[in-house]
Formats: C-alpha cells, sequence, structure tokens
C-alpha cells in the first residue's frame, strides 16, 4: 500500500553526506558511530512534517549495534530535497547532539573508547549558524531567520527569544496606539496602518483588514522543537 509506513536503511550516499558534514561542521562527533534510518510513508508530529530526528542509543543498543545514535531521515522528503536542503537537515539535526562531559569539562567515554553522546535542547545560536551555513532553505527558515535578526539579542533558546520579541510586540503596539491610525494628506485612514483594525468594518472591508493586520506584525519565533521547521 503507497500509505504504508516503513524503514529502510540509508543509501550509501546518504551516509557519505553524513560523514562530509561532521568533518566540516561537528569534528566533536567524528569518533561516534551512526545508523541512518528512513523513514517512509509520511512524518509528522502535533501535525507537522519532521524531516529529521536523532536518538542517542542506550548501553544495552549500543553495545549489541555497535552503534552511539540514530539519525532519522524523512524519506519522503528527502527524495524531493535540493542538495543545500539535504545538508541544512542533517546539520540542524546534528545540532541537537554534543558529547557528555564530567565536571572536569574531559569527555565521558564508553569501555570502547568512543565518547558518550546526549541530546540538547534547541539552541538559537546553533541554529542560526546552520542557517548561516546553507542558505535559508525553505520560507518558514527565512521567516525564522527573519525574526532572530528582529529581536536582536544574545538569547540561547527559543523560548527566550520568544519572549523577547513578544516584548518588542507590545511595545510597538503601545506606541501605535499612542499615536492613532496613520492618514493620508486628505484625512482618510491608511488601510496599512495596522490601528485601522480598530475601526468597525464589515464583509471584504474587514477580511482585507485581518489579513493585512496579521501578515505586517512581523514574525513570532517558534517556541518549541515541534515548532522548527525541521
Amino acid at each position: 500500500m503507497a500509505n504504508d509506513k516503513f524503514i529502510t536503511d540509508a543509501p550509501s550516499e546518504v551516509n557519505e553526506l553524513l560523514q562530509d558534514i561532521i568533518s566540516k561542521n561537528h569534528t566533536h562527533l567524528e569518533d561516534s558511530e551512526f545508523v541512518v534510518i528512513m523513514k517512509h510513508g509520511g512524518w509528522k508530529s502535533k501535525g507537522k512534517t519532521k524531516f529529521s530526528g536523532v536518538s542517542v542509543l542506550n548501553e544495552a543498543i549500543r553495545m549489541s549495534m555497535d552503534k552511539d545514535a540514530i539519525l532519522y531521515l524523512n524519506a519522503d522528503m528527502w527524495n524531493q530535497m535540493t542538495d543545500p536542503q539535504k545538508r541544512y537537515v542533517i546539520d540542524h539535526a546534528l545540532c541537537t547532539l554534543d558529547v557528555k562531559m564530567d565536571k572536569h569539562d574531559d569527555v565521558l567515554e564508553a569501555p570502547d573508547g568512543r565518547p558518550l553522546l546526549k541530546t540538547l535542547p534547541p539552541d538559537i545560536e546553533a541554529f542560526f549558524a546552520v542557517i548561516t551555513r546553507h542558505g535559508a532553505v525553505s520560507e518558514d527558515v527565512k521567516r525564522l531567520a527573519f525574526a532572530i535578526k528582529e529581536v536582536n539579542v544574545e538569547q540561547l533558546t527559543i523560548e527566550m527569544a520568544a519572549e523577547e520579541q513578544a516584548k518588542l510586540e507590545k511595545e510597538q503596539q503601545e506606541q501605535q496606539e499612542q499615536q492613532g491610525p496613520k492618514t493620508d494628506a486628505d484625512g482618510n485612514i491608511l488601510i496599512t496602518d495596522p490601528n485601522q483594525a480598530k475601526i468597525p468594518l464589515e464583509g471584504e472591508e474587514a477580511t482585507a483588514a485581518a489579513i493585512i493586520a496579521t501578515t505586517q506584525d512581523g514574525v513570532k519565533v517558534p517556541v518549541s522543537d515541534d515548532d522548527l521547521p525541521f
């Protein structure tokens, strides 16, 4: 059946691409062993398409497979991606992995000498670095990059950036309310002014005003990993 969900091992070229990205941008993972799994038949989380994900293997599975982590890729989407998009997806997934450290900041190793891995929460600086390396590969990424630039803060988490963006939007709204709606030379209220939305409108005018009000107020930063584009 076309809608059946199943997994397959990734082809050799995907593994080669993974190793190339690790050697260039994630050298701390060079001693780690990955298995790459392609997920077929659609992959969504909370209604949104997922492009990739990583899972650190527990000790028992790690020893039996001789692997440290699994990189999952959405096979249906992968086959439609350009090379920059593929690199972006893998690079972004690897940003959620790091090696474990002890209290002296020394890498913790398994008996076989390979470093132990851990997963990381979403990191805005790491995400922006991925955009810098591969470009804004989708409209979602372009909007998020614009939002990060507009916030212009050195926040390490998406949640903190979202709070700053909300504060900025509130301040802008308060300033607009104090100034009142903008008018042209003839005294007509400009449809592009967000304050015009407070004027009772009906029918098509109300619809147009709602569209303008929701598209001109900037971009909101996602607040969880599931809200990220990949």
